[in-house]
């Protein structure tokens, strides 16, 4: 089994909802059941990146033949239903076969960074020392990925911690909404670690970006970040007019939750030895070719709404390893 990690940057709000609430807002983001934070569930990363990739679709650059692990060609078709798994429906109508499992597994993406708005600096990178304790254990999953900087310092109270170069505070303060926290400045590895994120979400960007979340990462005790995880997402309203009266419709006012645009996301691949009996592969060789055909990032559309400009972010691969 190979394992790659990768990460998601939200350039503008994000939908990955439920279909349906209980509560005030009626469709509301997914959540973990165990924690109450958000993610955007593997399922849907997978079908928009099967898409994606898919040879057959106009516009695509997939169409270039691969090699397998003995060097002889095999079609981009071939890869990508190994890759992927055929469709249901074409297996039940005996075009592809029989069923086969995909050699990916996509896990959730889980949250790394959210953006909360800020009196200083405009918005800042929010994260908690048990969301980082997490993110460590899946990047231990790859062995190639290098180790995130230890120890991490968990603040205490309404501490936080900001970097020795941070513009979200001021005397030792910092300003979120509502809250304002005590901060210690460039305690312990912080500066390590926040230089760390920035290279694997930035992987090719000039300094300016990287240098951007550095300015802006703050990490808060993880109640209160747990507090802002249930707080701090855009909840929009939104209606359908009648066309013949430019009115509301009747109960046609609904508030859609949104994870807000700058928020970051990381998840795991896991990529097995090929299933289909036509077509082998180890599991090194399927994970090179999809490497590949991704590319240093893409510009996908995840979540629904994407009509009305939700969803459009950066996916970042990370490091692979075995």
């Amino acid at each position: 089994m190979e394992t790659m990690c990768y990460y998601i940057h939200a350039l503008t709000a994000l939908h990955a909802g439920t279909g349906q609430g209980v509560g005030v807002v009626d469709l509301p983001i997914a959540r973990e059941k165990s924690t109450g934070l958000p993610i955007v569930p593997g399922s849907g990363i997978k079908g928009v990146l099967r898409e994606e990739l898919n040879p057959s679709n106009p516009g695509t650059d997939d169409l270039q033949p691969c090699k397998d692990e003995h060097g002889q060609d095999r079609s981009a078709e071939e890869c990508w239903l190994t890759l992927f798994g055929p469709d249901a429906k074409n297996v039940e109508a005996g075009k592809e076969g029989s069923g086969f499992a995909g050699a990916l597994n996509i896990q959730d993406a889980q949250l790394l960074c959210l953006p909360v708005r800020s009196v200083y600096g405009v918005f800042a990178w929010v994260t908690c020392p048990f969301i980082l304790q997490r993110y460590q254990r899946d990047l231990d999953q790859v062995p190639d990925a290098p180790p995130l900087p230890e120890p991490l310092c968990p603040p205490d109270g309404q501490q936080g911690l900001v970097t020795s170069h941070s513009k979200i505070d001021e005397e030792k303060k910092v300003f979120l909404e509502d809250l304002d926290f005590q901060v210690t400045k460039g305690e312990g590895t912080i500066d390590d670690l926040a230089a760390y994120i920035a290279k694997a979400v930035f992987p090719v960007d000039t300094d300016e970006w990287r240098n951007t979340f550095i300015q802006r990462f703050l990490i808060i005790p993880d109640n209160v970040f747990s507090f802002l995880a249930e707080t701090a997402t855009e909840v929009r309203a939104r209606i359908r007019i009648e066309p013949g009266t430019r009115t509301v419709a009747d109960g046609q006012l609904w508030y859609e939750e949104n994870l807000p645009a700058e928020t970051l996301l990381w998840g795991i691949i896991g990529c097995d030895r090929s299933r289909s009996e036509k077509h082998a592969g180890s599991a090194k060789e399927l994970i090179g070719h999809f490497q590949e055909k991704i590319g240093t990032e893409k510009s996908l559309q995840i979540g629904g709404n994407a009509t009305v400009g939700r969803g459009r972010v950066r996916w970042i691969p990370g490091p692979v390893g075995g």
